[in-house]
């Protein structure tokens, strides 16, 4: 069994849509995945210069999406991210009416692997993805998911599409790292103080 790590990014925010629930008003605007060795980006601007050559970069159109998601679940691999259960798979379903990510939520346990949620299982409150990364890999995001939408709006594509990228791998990391070793580092939200946190996945 594989994992195909995904992100993605929107162009708005959820306090201009009355909150996180309304996910048919997100506009997606780049969807990332990783797989440990490619990545691909789905965007729709032009944004394939700015990318490393081993990045495939694709339309952000469902079918096309749907058809790459289809294919890696059909051979067997597990769709991860951090939050994918309540944020990239719920819009990708109902914003860009992506029918691979409605399947893989209707089988949740047998298709998806979210970090976010097995993680606050064991810590007891969420983790943000940088504070993880940071005290368990050492590495840091490229810009916070508050910036993301501003540096869209900014005409920053490729910014934006790189971020979600990384954020694809630095999550595929994460998971290959409480795999490996056993654990992962977090900060305890109520202590202050950076713990060691026994995962087993």
């Amino acid at each position: 069994m594989g994992m195909l790590a995904l992100d993605i990014e929107t162009a708005n925010y959820s306090h201009d849509i009355g909150g996180f629930h309304n996910t048919v008003l997100f506009e997606p605007t780049v969807v990332a995945t990783w797989d440990g060795e490619q990545g691909t980006v789905y965007c729709d601007k032009n944004i394939s210069k700015s990318m490393p050559s081993s990045v495939v970069v694709k339309s952000l159109h469902p079918k096309t999406l749907g058809r790459d998601l289809e294919k890696q679940l059909e051979q067997g691999n597990k769709l991860l991210g951090h939050n994918l259960t309540k944020f990239d798979l719920p819009i990708l379903r109902d914003s860009l009416d992506c029918w691979t990510a409605a399947d893989a939520l209707s089988k949740s346990e047998e298709n998806i692997f979210d970090t976010s949620k097995l993680l606050k299982s064991i810590v007891g409150h969420a983790i943000p993805l940088n504070d993880a990364v940071k005290h368990t890999l050492g590495k840091g995001k490229l810009m916070t998911s508050h910036e993301a939408p501003l540096q869209w709006r900014l005409g920053q594509y490729d910014k934006v599409a790189k971020y979600c990228l990384e954020d694809a791998r630095l999550v595929y990391d994460l998971w290959q790292h409480g795999r490996d070793e056993g654990f992962v580092k977090a900060r305890c939200r109520e202590t202050g103080i950076v713990n060691k946190y026994t995962v087993k996945w």
